[in-house]
């Protein structure tokens, strides 16, 4: 009896979980190989000016790399930083720039240092340069070394067989995981549920990336194509000037409660000012400086900016008993350094002052497009022309050439 137990079991099993493991299989076997699909992405959206999604598990400096080299020959502006600017586009910049948004995920400022860096000596092209100065997840305070980056078009053939080879048992493990199930059950559902199953099947079995479709609104003047598995059909990735669209991802539906969490003393926030008691690193500036002079002799410009948070939270902490003092701390050494430098810096810290609102962020510190849209309208005309440029020979912003550069 026990033992016709055990059998029915073992086969229940393998009708069961056999087919699931041989379907995780071939996902993994098209989706493991970011080089491989960052390379097809970037020339893709070289060919098509489309916008194009890389499941790079947050690590997009590869494909960033790759559409960097491809656009430097049209380009004189670049963005540096982490994804708090990844939804600055073209259009939101004055009429003669040609912008590369650079930005990838948790990019710490001395990356964006070493970046620009590189640049500098290799692109006398770009004459603008706009780098993130992010004190809420502690980029700014970071002591961390400065090292020059190396952004030169990567090899396809060594990228290409760079690529570790898992073992059976590694892939096996993998296969078997509880999120990989989880994700199979989602995709599963999601081929169910599509007007064409056998092509949903395909795209996301057979395939490295999804088929060409139309993006949603607001981009459906824009084609979009999809590597991996996320975000299937939302053109929630990467625009043709590097911007992201964000498309699918939920938004802060109550700011109160967002400023109150920003405010406790285990956030990440509060230890980004704690750990050094608001001073910035000293060695990352002193390279900014070497930097801004580079710049200037070359006849570039630097332009620093502190991106925005959800409305409030920057009113709060200067409020808060402790925490005021260190973040006022913050800012009174970066005008001071500015000022010394003679480099503009822009706080757009309080985004409440140029309009946006609490669901035109992702959480804390992600403004999204729209709200960029106001703080920039506001910086170009009263903040930056007005120093830097004759009444006469004021630029416009873009008209509406956001994936244009």
């Amino acid at each position: 009896m026990h033992k016709r137990y055990l059998l029915w079991l073992v086969l229940l099993c393998c009708l069961t979980l056999l087919p699931a493991i041989a379907l995780n299989w071939m996902l993994l076997k098209n989706e493991g190989d970011v080089p491989a699909m960052s390379f097809e992405a970037s020339d893709w959206q070289q060919r098509t000016h489309g916008i194009t999604f890389t499941p790079t598990l947050g690590n997009n400096g590869f494909f960033k790399t790759l559409r960097l080299n491809d656009r430097l020959p049209e380009i004189d502006t670049v963005i540096f930083g982490a994804s708090t600017a990844m939804t600055i586009d073209n259009s939101m910049l004055p009429e003669p720039w040609r912008l590369y948004n650079f930005t990838q995920s948790g990019s710490p400022l001395r990356d964006s240092i070493g970046q620009a860096e590189y640049l500098a000596a290799h692109a006398p092209q770009i004459r603008h340069y706009i780098i993130m100065l992010d004190w809420a997840i502690d980029f700014i305070y970071e002591p961390e070394p400065v090292v020059t980056k190396d952004l030169a078009l990567p090899d396809r053939e060594k990228s290409l067989h760079a690529v570790p080879e898992h073992s059976f048992i590694q892939t096996l493990q993998e296969a078997i995981s509880a999120p990989r199930m989880t994700k199979l059950w989602k995709i599963l559902t999601d081929i169910a549920h599509a007007a064409d199953s056998h092509k949903a099947f395909r795209e996301y079995f057979l395939q490295i990336g999804s088929d060409e479709y139309t993006c949603p609104a607001p981009d459906q003047a824009y084609l979009g194509k999809d590597f991996g598995v996320y975000n299937r059909g939302a053109c929630n990735g990467f625009r043709y000037d590097g911007s992201a669209t964000f498309s699918d991802y939920t938004r802060v539906d109550n700011g109160q409660r967002t400023i109150v969490a920003a405010l406790a003393s285990s956030s990440m926030y509060a230890h980004a000012l704690q750990h050094t008691q608001g001073v910035p690193d000293k060695m990352l500036f002193d390279r900014l400086a070497a930097l801004n002079t580079r710049l200037k002799a070359q006849g570039s410009q630097l332009i620093l900016l502190n991106p925005p948070l959800v409305p409030g939270m920057q009113r709060a902490f200067m409020e808060h008993p402790q925490l005021s003092l260190l973040l006022a701390r913050t800012h009174q050494e970066l005008d001071r350094w500015a000022k010394q430098q003679q480099v503009t810096l822009a706080d757009f810290s309080e985004s409440e002052k140029y309009g946006c609102s609490y669901d035109e962020f992702l959480d804390a510190h992600h403004a999204v497009k729209s709200c960029y849209q106001k703080i920039f309208k506001d910086f170009w005309q009263k903040n930056f022309w007005q120093n830097d440029f004759p009444a006469n020979e004021v630029p416009s912003p873009h008209k509406d050439r956001q994936a244009q550069s």
